[in-house]
């Protein structure tokens, strides 16, 4: 036979002793699994940053493929002293200095954002996928002439996204070999890699944009994928 005091305790529910130590529970698994979970996050970040550069990277070597050329064209008259030397994934008039990361640590790191050698930029989505630029439409050709290759054929990409940390992805092709950008002669092609590239978590590109002596992909916590150069 149940007491009336007994029926009082279970009417009352958890005690708040009980309460405490749940929530000191729950603050210790949270504090276990926490950096677990960032781990993950973070691993999940950088897999998307190398699915998205090299996404970009092999529209590049498609639009090679197709038009027989780099996509380095400034204007309408392909293969001049206007040529571009970067590629950033960001509309034509949001690209500056100020919307795009800077760089520290290796030789020409600067450049990335347009400083030194980083020359000219123009934006991917006009090149591998609007195939206009400004008041230039079309920006390349279908080519008139056989045999291949019958000129451009995109879009190349869907989009062209932010990396996961909200900057633009960028690639040097001035140094793609035989892009004949103004001011790079053939042995500079032949020995500066050429990256699609995203800063990493930091924020700042790492990798060299025109190191003379190494063609080594990406430095620090850059994330990118190699068109041109060494891949050891």
């Amino acid at each position: 036979m149940k007491t009336k005091n007994h029926q009082r305790r279970n009417e009352s529910g958890f005690t708040l002793i009980e309460i405490l130590v749940a929530v000191a529970i729950l603050a210790i698994m949270s504090a276990a699994l926490t950096p677990m979970v960032v781990k993950y996050i973070n691993d999940g970040r950088r897999a998307r940053a190398l699915s998205d550069s090299q996404a970009i990277g092999q529209a590049i070597l498609a639009f090679n493929v197709d038009v027989g050329r780099w996509p380095v064209n400034g204007d309408a008259n392909p293969n001049d002293a206007g040529e571009i030397s970067r590629l950033v994934g960001l509309p034509a008039a949001q690209i500056s200095a100020a919307n795009i990361p800077g760089g520290t640590g290796a030789t020409g790191a600067a450049n990335w954002d347009g400083g030194g050698s980083g020359g000219t930029a123009g934006a991917l989505e006009d090149h591998l996928i609007r195939n206009r630029a400004g008041a230039v439409n079309p920006l390349y050709a279908a080519s008139a002439t056989t045999p291949e290759p019958p000129g451009w054929n995109g879009p190349y990409l869907k989009q062209v996204p932010l990396d996961p940390w909200g900057a633009p992805y960028v690639c040097n092709v001035r140094y793609l070999d035989g892009a004949g950008v103004n001011g790079v002669t053939p042995a500079e092609e032949d020995r500066h890699a050429v990256v699609c590239l995203s800063a990493g978590p930091d924020g700042t590109f790492n990798t060299s944009f025109n190191d003379t002596t190494t063609l080594t992909a990406t430095g620090g916590d850059d994330i990118g994928w190699l068109i041109q150069g060494d891949r050891t």
